[in-house]
């Protein structure tokens, strides 16, 4: 019976396009949700009296729904089918936002941002997988649409919400609200529309799967994501000394839609060189970010989040997911949940770090001495792409001459 209805939901999933823009619009909508706060971080810190560090630790909270998950739970969509670990990730992002409106503390967003973490760390590789077992025939678009997705859902929440702050101030604005209800008419349309899919089988306590492939692969998305997540967690206590932290929305909303907006000519070269323009980028743009938060001009922290944002959410994470996917082996979940593991580490633990001696030392020295790390952890990966891809063009060379 089982059997009988996979066999019509798979049919279902093959001739309508419903269950791939309710998966997509599913993803969008989470990530839309964890980054929606962001504007009023400052605010709800100096409320409660928090300097740079607590408010990183905050920030990065997420890492504790988020680690667990990926590290240990990476299979549970395989065990539980597509559709339920979708559904739970929804109704995490549903109660994170709900937790805002009802008590917007910065004590609060600590838990928010738990819940947040755990419904991230349930659909990134859920949704992945869940399209690839219903559109067999698109697996090589679906890291293009999950890529664009993911990343315009993370830049339009805090674009969202600055918007309505320029507008009018308030700590509960009505972008929380719209949202909240958005999460709710796409919980409600997946539980009845979208097809139920089982996975592979197997035990739900699996953990993240590597490569010694992949391994620099996931460290060039650490390095990217790292530079992501300090323009959302210690850049806005550097231009509120200039009265302008409020541009962090548009300057997140920059990184991430440059970066999609990127994806459309980064599919079309290989995965290896879209990583290499990437590692280019990634310190060009952090370099351009500080000297702008350095001298106030907002100008300037908008053209490097955009050069930054062409390659956190474009050419190095489209170009990382790519391969991932294609060295995956019929393990695309396992080794999408351990791409993102290294992605979500450098979007939160460096933040932590940077805000803990921003407190020490000031926030502009800080950020400006970590771009020397920036500057060398990207030549070494950059150096490590191309010993990789050489080496991967011979295999394949060596691979036809056999044929």
């Amino acid at each position: 019976m089982n059997s009988k209805r996979n066999i019509k939901n798979l049919k279902l999933g093959a001739t309508s396009n419903i269950p791939l823009f309710l998966i997509i619009i599913s993803l969008f909508i989470i990530t839309t949700s964890v980054n929606l706060q962001v504007p009023l971080y400052t605010e709800y810190a100096d409320n409660a009296n928090f300097g740079n560090a607590l408010t990183a630790i905050v920030f990065a909270a997420y890492i504790i729904g988020l680690i667990p998950i990926l590290v240990f739970f990476s299979g549970i969509s395989d065990q539980l089918g597509r559709k339920s670990v979708l559904l739970a990730s929804l109704s995490f992002s549903f109660f994170a936002t709900l937790c805002m409106i009802f008590i917007p503390t910065i004590e609060m967003l600590l838990l928010a941002r738990v819940f947040q973490g755990i419904s991230l760390g349930l659909c990134m590789g859920t949704c992945t997988a869940y399209l690839v077992k219903l559109y067999p025939e698109k697996a090589k678009h679906i890291p293009i649409f999950v890529a664009l997705s993911s990343a315009l859902g993370f830049g339009s929440g805090a674009l969202f919400t600055t918007f309505v702050l320029f507008l009018y101030s308030s700590l509960t604005p009505i972008s929380y609200w719209i949202v909240l209800f958005l999460t709710l008419l796409i919980l409600l349309a997946v539980t009845f529309f979208a097809p139920t899919v089982t996975g592979k089988g197997g035990s739900i306590l699996q953990l993240p799967l590597f490569s010694r492939e992949t391994i620099m692969i996931n460290f060039s998305i650490v390095l990217a994501w790292t530079v992501s997540g300090l323009i959302i967690s210690i850049l806005p206590s550097q231009l509120k000394q200039f009265g302008l932290q409020l541009w962090v929305g548009p300057s997140l909303f920059l990184v991430n839609g440059i970066g999609a907006f990127i994806q459309i000519f980064a599919r079309k070269i290989s995965g290896f060189r879209s990583l290499k323009i990437g590692l280019v980028l990634i310190p060009l743009g952090y370099m351009v970010i500080v000297l702008g938060a350095g001298t106030g001009f907002i100008s300037l922290v908008l053209l490097g989040s955009a050069l930054a944002g062409a390659a956190c959410y474009g050419f190095t994470y489209l170009g990382g997911l790519s391969e991932i996917i294609r060295l995956s082996n019929n393990n695309e979940s396992r080794m999408i949940s351990g791409y993102f593991l290294f992605a979500y580490i450098g979007f939160g633990i460096p933040s932590i770090l940077v805000g803990y001696l921003a407190d020490i030392f000031g926030t502009l020295t800080t950020i400006s001495y970590f771009a020397i790390l920036i500057v060398g952890c990207s030549i070494i990966l950059y150096v490590s792409i191309i010993k990789i891809e050489n080496k991967n063009l011979i295999q394949l060379h060596r691979a036809k001459i056999k044929s």
